[in-house]
């Protein structure tokens, strides 16, 4: 997607904050739930940056966007790994990269149509992980985010590693 500063970024992105529970939503699954429910399925009631906090518990399972609470349902279908964990020296923030697979084609069939940029985003783009130049083109675009280019490299790597014939990705090597 296109951010706000017309950067290239990976979707969703977020900073991990507690929503509504100081206690539960330390953890890192809670933010990126909450954030595939707000920047890919349109929930503008999670979104802290619109106004306060109104509901108790805005990510009980009757609140849930349809495709986010099929999910819900059904833990085994899909997850989210860590890909990289890193300091970012020109924010100074932390970055936590994450991939989120979901394995089930039933999924993608029903709720594919559902996924938007929300508020945050100026465009959207698709890519097939099975189309390499392109992929490769992706990468050495000069319009990415440095956390951006980041997470994607890492969640490319991942998927390289997971992804079997779903997938044929050029190889993202880590130089330290």
């Amino acid at each position: 997607m296109l951010n706000a500063a017309q950067k290239l970024a990976v979707i969703p992105k977020a900073f991990h904050e507690p929503l509504a529970d100081f206690g539960e939503d330390v953890s890192i699954l809670a933010t990126i739930e909450r954030e595939m429910e707000e920047e890919l399925f349109g929930r503008d009631d999670v979104d802290s940056t619109f106004s306060d906090q109104l509901h108790a518990d805005p990510m009980h399972p009757s609140r849930l966007s349809e495709p986010m609470a099929w999910l819900a349902e059904r833990p085994d279908h899909w997850r989210t790994e860590c890909t990289g964990f890193g300091f970012n020296l020109v924010s100074g923030n932390f970055e936590f990269a994450s991939l989120i697979v979901i394995d089930d084609e039933e999924w993608w069939t029903r709720f594919g149509g559902h996924i938007a940029a929300n508020w945050e985003s100026s465009g959207m783009r698709r890519y097939s992980t099975l189309d390499t130049g392109l992929i490769a083109s992706l990468l050495r675009d000069p319009a990415w985010s440095n956390e951006g280019l980041f997470a994607l490299s890492e969640g490319l790597r991942r998927l390289s590693e997971i992804g079997g014939n779903r997938v044929n990705l050029p190889t993202v090597e880590v130089e330290l």
